[in-house]
């Protein structure tokens, strides 16, 4: 606790980030105080007050620029990423210091879309066929390897960028060109970079918003995504909840995001 009994949490955001005053104001409401960590260079964090200026994309540095900081300052009782961009980050500080999180592997895992699947489909949980093949290789020449539709995407960028279906070779190579573009001007390096190649699974999209606990999965709220994501991109439109769809078809969704989460090592 503080000193004034209160818990004290480190929130990892970055400077555009939708969602950082969503949580500040619930800190607010229930008497958390918050310490921000955003993704900024350090001259331009101290030019903002920010209290701890980080590299998101060099985890193990922040991770231990996270540890200094507590040497020289109080505890926290929690380190929360907003979003997934820090996420591998709050889980190795989190590991460092002693604190409740998901191991980093499971965190990575939970980022890196090819990982993911790896993982699902170790465990028995249902996922598409699916493909790695480098960022690099000339896709012309793996072109006839794929069954189509298949959606191609990167393993690492969110928010569906990247992410384009293919009806066949020539739009293939057409996508994976395009998504290696996006994947360069994201900053990653192509030459070690992956691109995943999937199978295009019809049908209509939910998402699921819950908390995962030693006690397992409660989920929150289910929400249809009610226009159709057939491509050949993905963005992100309506989402609506309460969900339209049948009680038992809500429950085999919740089974299999708990399912999912387990392959992955997820707890918390």
């Amino acid at each position: 606790m503080t000193r004034d009994g209160a818990k004290r949490v480190l929130l990892l955001t970055t400077p555009s980030s939708y969602r950082t005053e969503a949580f500040l104001h619930a800190a607010r409401r229930i008497g958390v105080e918050v310490v921000q960590a955003v993704d900024l260079p350090a001259p331009l964090s101290r030019e903002w007050n920010v209290p701890l200026g980080l590299d998101f994309a060099r985890p193990v540095e922040a991770a231990e620029r996270i540890v200094n900081y507590v040497a020289d300052h109080r505890p926290f009782h929690a380190i929360i990423s907003v979003d997934d961009s820090a996420t591998v980050l709050a889980a190795m500080a989190s590991a460092r210091l002693g604190l409740p999180s998901n191991a980093p592997e499971s965190a990575l895992a939970a980022r890196d879309k090819l990982r993911m699947r790896e993982l699902l489909a170790e465990h028995g949980v249902p996922v598409p066929v699916f493909h790695r093949f480098a960022a690099m290789i000339e896709p012309a020449e793996v072109a006839p390897m794929v069954d189509y539709p298949c959606v191609v995407k990167p393993t690492r960028l969110s928010g569906s960028r990247g992410v384009i279906r293919a009806d066949d070779e020539a739009e293939f190579v057409a996508a994976f060109e395009r998504t290696r573009r996006i994947i360069e001007a994201e900053g990653h390096a192509l030459a070690t970079a992956d691109v995943l190649v999937e199978a295009f699974v019809p049908g209509f999209e939910v998402a699921v918003e819950g908390l995962l606990t030693a006690d397992g999965l409660q989920v929150l709220a289910i929400f249809d995504k009610p226009d159709p994501l057939d491509g050949p991109f993905f963005e992100e439109t309506i989402y609506v909840t309460p969900s339209r769809l049948s009680v038992g078809s809500q429950a085999a969704i919740a089974d299999c995001t708990a399912r999912g989460a387990a392959a992955l090592g997820l707890r918390h």
